[in-house]
């Protein structure tokens, strides 16, 4: 789903679940995707074909209709909040619950947000799941926790840095600054693989808007910006959102990391 079409997604789903709010069954709350919009995290992307549905959890009843899901899960009172008079799960387990129902891309993106923005940190995070192992699933909240990093600034970002992994793409690290002589910071890209000299960067829908800037002058300076990289000796990726969810770019990636790392420095001006 490209970005234009995950935004209205995301509204549709902020509606329907404000059309809940005051009417869930007793004993019941906000969980899962539900949950996030509740607590002001984004929802990294939706299935295809699946539709929309509020997410709730409650303690005897599971019940599937095509506008709710509610899950049977038992909840403490610790594990609860309520947000603006909005029952829902808390933070902490509305992680927990996401790393182990949802897809590995979908859960990191979620913890990285969540830690990115200082709603939690790691080590909360990491305490709350030491104490509360999942009879089912578990191995899923433990490679969630494995791989969330709160360096990382978008969702996109996220996602690629999960692909890494399901490529066997190893060596990048985020947001590696590079300076200039007189010491200044005049880059920093999304993923950088120092060793073989590549570089990935995440084009998100909207990029060139984030300064505040002309869209066009916004463009030059990244044009500009990505040049000195690459007179450093650096190969630059740019992925797109559709990249994320296609094998394509990221065999290319790998290819040219394996290869820049077979051929050794003398290949890699810097």
């Amino acid at each position: 789903m490209e970005q234009g079409g995950l935004r209205k997604k995301r509204e549709e789903h902020r509606i329907l679940v404000r059309s809940f709010v005051g009417a869930l069954p007793p004993n019941s709350m906000f969980s899962h995707m539900s949950a996030l919009i509740v607590h002001g995290l984004p929802v990294p992307y939706f299935q295809q074909n699946v539709p929309l549905r509020v997410e709730t959890i409650h303690p005897r009843h599971s019940v599937r209709s095509t506008t709710m899901l509610i899950r049977q899960r038992v909840c403490l009172d610790t594990d609860s909040a309520v947000v603006d008079g909005i029952p829902v799960t808390s933070l902490l387990r509305t992680l927990w619950d996401i790393g182990r129902d949802y897809p590995l891309p979908f859960s990191v993106a979620v913890g990285d947000a969540a830690i990115h923005n200082r709603l939690t940190t790691t080590e909360e995070l990491a305490s709350y799941c030491d104490s509360h192992p999942a009879r089912t699933h578990q191995n899923r909240i433990d490679l969630m926790r494995e791989h969330i990093d709160g360096r990382r600034e978008s969702i996109g970002e996220s996602i690629c840095a999960i692909r890494f992994v399901e490529y066997a793409i190893t060596g990048f690290e985020p947001q590696v600054e590079f300076f200039n002589e007189y010491g200044d910071v005049e880059a920093r890209p999304d993923f950088t693989h120092k060793k073989a000299k590549v570089i990935a960067e995440f084009d998100g829908e909207g990029k060139y808007y984030l300064s505040g800037d002309d869209p066009k002058r916004a463009f030059e300076r990244e044009r500009r910006r990505e040049y000195r990289l690459r007179n450093r000796g650096y190969t630059v990726f740019r992925i797109r959102w559709a990249d994320l969810f296609s094998a394509d770019l990221f065999l290319r990636i790998k290819a040219c990391v394996e290869r820049n790392l077979a051929e050794g420095p003398s290949r890699r001006r810097g």
